[in-house]
């Protein structure tokens, strides 16, 4: 399994074609499982955890080596792919889906 531990070559492969993508990539960090076209493992390490994403079509994982990474990964998707006030993904994600627009 070849896999990268940054975020952002990562995501340059990854097609996050609309507010689905967005939210179904954060559901399944967030949550540890599948969500659309992603998913996600959770390991125990003798210092936490380590988290592996693998996206439909991208033969790369991204690597987060520990909480800190998943949560730094998770504020990058939101303040560069939302809108999201004070980065809550679930509130944007259920705002776009009820007023079906798509920016």
């Amino acid at each position: 399994m070849e896999k990268t531990t940054d975020h952002e070559e990562w995501l340059s492969g990854v097609s996050l074609a609309d507010h689905e993508d967005v939210y179904n990539l954060y559901d399944s960090i967030t949550n540890f499982e599948g969500s659309g076209r992603f998913y996600t493992t959770k390991e125990v390490t003798n210092d936490g955890y380590q988290y592996f994403i693998k996206a439909e079509g991208v033969v790369e994982h991204l690597f987060l080596e520990s909480d800190e990474a998943k949560f730094a990964f998770l504020d990058y998707l939101a303040k560069n792919y939302t809108d999201a006030e004070e980065g809550d993904v679930t509130k944007w994600y259920n705002l776009k889906k009820e007023l079906g627009r798509v920016d």
